[in-house]
This record gives structure tokens, sequence and C-alpha cells, in this order.
């Protein structure tokens, strides 16, 4: 595998528009997922007032702020996080992810499937 460097900044990514979103562009981390097995990796950046709905996968998976001010909300728990903050989300869980600051959010989220029977 050779050596390849991307900048966040110049990547233009995708923008979401599921119902429920507003704001959110996505940036694949791995573009090729190929021996990578059961996990993907992502670059939510989320403009001021943005967010993603309310909802929940089949999956776990952790997001790390990387930069601005995030609102995350579940059950029982509204808590606003900043840069550095590391959040884990439980299969099934509901989760929300707002961005309550005055610049982009950048989330580094990290998904872990379950891995096919063998």
């Amino acid at each position: 595998m050779s050596l390849r460097i991307r900048k966040l900044a110049e990547e233009p990514g995708e923008q979401v528009n599921e119902e429920g979103f507003r704001g959110v562009n996505n940036v694949w981390v791995v573009q090729k997922r190929d021996n990578m097995g059961p996990f993907s990796s992502r670059i939510f950046r989320i403009e001021p007032g943005g967010h993603t709905d309310l909802h929940a996968h089949d999956r776990e998976h952790i997001a790390v702020v990387i930069r601005g001010t995030c609102r995350v909300e579940g059950k029982g728990v509204v808590e606003d996080v900043g840069e550095g903050s590391i959040v884990a989300v439980g299969k099934g869980a509901n989760h929300r992810f707002t961005n309550t600051g005055r610049e982009r959010l950048a989330l580094l989220i990290m998904n872990f499937f379950e891995a096919p029977s063998e």
C-alpha cells in the first residue's frame, strides 16, 4: 500500500439529504474498504445550527469531536461536548448530533459492524 495524504479542507464531501438532517456534509475517510473487515469511517462536517436526525443503528460507533462544539442527545442524555471529546454510541441507541457553535463542526465517526460468521 502506498502512502497517500489528503487534506480535509480540500475534500468536497457529499451533502447528506436524508430526512431529519440539516447542514451535514459527509467525507469518507476510508474510500476503498478492501481488507478493512467490519469497519468504516467518515467525517461529518455540520454547519452552525445543523444536525443529524434522532436515529439508531444496528452497529456500535464512536464519534470524536475534531473541531467545534456539539450537543449530543440520546436516551435521557443531553450533553454539550467540545474538541477532543469521545462519544460512544451503543448498538440500537437513539442519538443526534447538533452543532451548537459558531463554526463548522467536524466529527470523526468510526463504525464497527458485526463480523460475518465464518
